[in-house]
């Protein structure tokens, strides 16, 4: 999750229409959107992380925060604490999108909950598919479409229920981009077969040194999709 995303934009907006600024941020991982959101606008943040190592290593930034250990599923808070929440990227983890949702409702009670996914456009046409067959059926099968997570969030009783979809300047697929795949910046290529991975890469990087595909990028987009509870 980079502090720097193009969702920040749209979750600040969001934030700054509620009428209180406690905040709880769902998947908050080692810290980087909560510091952004921390320096967007002044807030108190509960940043919520079930993963001990991801947890420790956002302890160690000295974010401005108070950390939390658990699940989503089953927030350790109580009724009405938060006046906004919201998750990035954290969705496709979410065996029960409805158990969630009503979760995030009762420890709301009023204000809005947002969660910033991949939109299955943006899996669809990933110029990676060419490389890596099972690339779009890998994220398509895990990642939710928009109208299953607006359909949840009326199902809750969340109003105004809406998605804005955002984009970052296109990326070059070059040398450093196929460095990227190689480290396996998306937790996608982790989930690949193995002799998938290694032949797709190896393509790639041929045609990267080749210059056989000039001009192909890769131009990031994500949606946020949220609710308001009134």
């Amino acid at each position: 999750r980079r502090a720097q995303a193009p969702y920040i934009e749209t979750l600040l907006g969001l934030l700054a229409a509620c009428r209180g600024q406690r905040v709880l941020e769902l998947g908050a991982g080692t810290g980087n959107c909560t510091s952004a959101i921390g320096a967007g606008t002044p807030c108190e943040i509960t940043a919520l992380e079930i993963s001990r190592g991801m947890l420790l290593q956002a302890l160690q930034k000295n974010i401005p925060a108070r950390w939390v250990r658990g699940s989503a599923l089953h927030l350790p808070f109580s009724d009405v604490s938060f006046d906004f929440v919201f998750g990035t990227y954290m969705l496709h983890y979410i065996h029960d999108l409805n158990a969630l949702i009503e979760e995030c409702a009762r420890v709301l009670g009023r204000g809005c909950t947002a969660f910033v996914t991949a939109p299955h456009s943006f899996i669809e046409h990933h110029p990676m598919n060419d490389y890596f067959p099972s690339f779009s059926k890998v994220d398509l099968a895990r990642f939710q479409p928009i109208d299953a997570v607006e359909s949840a969030l009326r199902a809750a009783g969340y109003q105004r229920v809406d998605h804005a979809i955002k984009k970052r300047p296109a990326e070059p697929v070059d040398e450093a981009y196929a460095d990227k795949v190689a480290g396996k910046f998306l937790s996608t290529f982790d989930l690949l077969p193995p002799d998938e991975f290694s032949d797709g890469l190896a393509r790639l990087r041929r045609d990267v040194s080749e210059k056989r595909r000039p001009g192909l990028t890769v131009t990031w987009e994500t949606v946020t999709i949220w609710g308001w509870l009134e």
